[in-house]
């Protein structure tokens, strides 16, 4: 057969025996490059409809024991959208900031925004694969969320697209990893998004020269340091 084909190659075709192997070989190769991102995508298909069925079957067995209702929930982080923008003429007549309120939980219930995946968070309309990995990354990454607003923080998402998420995956402060702050060194200090490399070398500095700290309110007593970061970071922080 392999002769077959090496004589065909020369004659038709003009080829060298050594160059009708050269050709033998790479066509096959070609081939399988070619093919090949059309079983990738298949593959990750497959995943994705595994993952979006898993879920479906959370919704059915929560159906079946009564958790679950149809009647529409209640507004979803109203005011969210005026806070942001009126939040400037809040600190200017010193009025507190409000916390938002967390929207009430619906009737499906047994899953929280702390608790989703990038694949579940594709199902509210308006999150992509990319946007979907970037809030999952940016929570992962502050070690949870403690206030509902944390999520308008990341790129791409608004006060709207955030309400539609928080309806889809009720939202509840998880705090799921903490920073030992008197354990921790500068680099592990700087990994936090709230953190950066240079308050990170003070606040190690700090504690080599004064000692432990005891509470977050110690932060306060470092000029560089100001209440509104010092209360945003005492969250993730462990003593």
């Amino acid at each position: 057969m392999a002769d077959k084909l090496f004589y065909f190659l020369k004659s038709y075709l003009g080829f060298t025996r050594r160059e009708a192997r050269g050709f033998v070989f790479v066509v096959p190769v070609l081939m399988l490059l070619y093919a090949l991102p059309f079983m990738i995508g298949t593959y990750y298909r497959a995943r994705s409809d595994e993952a979006y069925i898993s879920y479906l079957e959370k919704f059915a067995s929560l159906q079946e024991d009564g958790s679950y209702t149809s009647q529409p929930t209640a507004s979803v982080l109203s005011g969210m959208a005026q806070e942001k923008q009126q939040e400037k003429e809040h600190r200017e007549h010193a009025a507190p900031r409000t916390a938002l309120k967390a929207p009430e939980r619906p009737g499906l219930n047994k899953i929280s925004f702390s608790e989703t995946s990038a694949v579940e968070l594709q199902l509210v309309n308006g999150v992509g694969p990319v946007l979907s990995e970037r809030i999952v990354a940016f929570r992962n990454k502050l070690g949870g969320f403690y206030r509902a607003e944390q999520l308008l923080e990341v790129y791409g998402v608004d006060a709207e697209l955030a309400g539609k998420i928080y309806a889809t995956f009720p939202f509840g402060a998880a705090i799921t990893q903490k920073i030992d702050i008197n354990e921790s060194e500068v680099e592990e200090l700087a990994r936090h998004p709230y953190v950066g490399f240079g308050e990170a070398k003070v606040i190690v500095a700090y504690r080599n020269q004064h000692g432990p700290y005891q509470s977050a309110d110690e932060l306060l007593r470092i000029k560089i340091f100001n209440k509104e970061w010092v209360d945003r970071i005492s969250p993730y922080l462990e003593f």
